[in-house]
């Protein structure tokens, strides 16, 4: 097996360190996009309910009025 010592190329270590700090990365991204979506789900209700209690009171009618 020929030897690259010398030759500028990367090793199996460099490659496998290489290979570990890309997975952190990846890791690290798909816990971000999960507490972004887990806040976006938080706030999307909040927002629902309120638009829903503003139809709501818009379409109550004023207490003592008939119909």
């Amino acid at each position: 097996m020929p030897s690259n010592k010398g030759t500028g190329g990367l090793s199996s270590d460099d490659l496998a360190i290489i290979a570990g700090i890309v997975v952190v990365i990846g890791d690290i991204l798909a816990l971000w996009a999960l507490i972004k979506a887990k806040q976006e789900d938080e706030e999307v209700p909040a927002a629902a309910v309120a638009a829903v209690r503003g139809v709501r009171e818009s379409n109550r009618k004023p207490k003592g009025a008939r119909t």
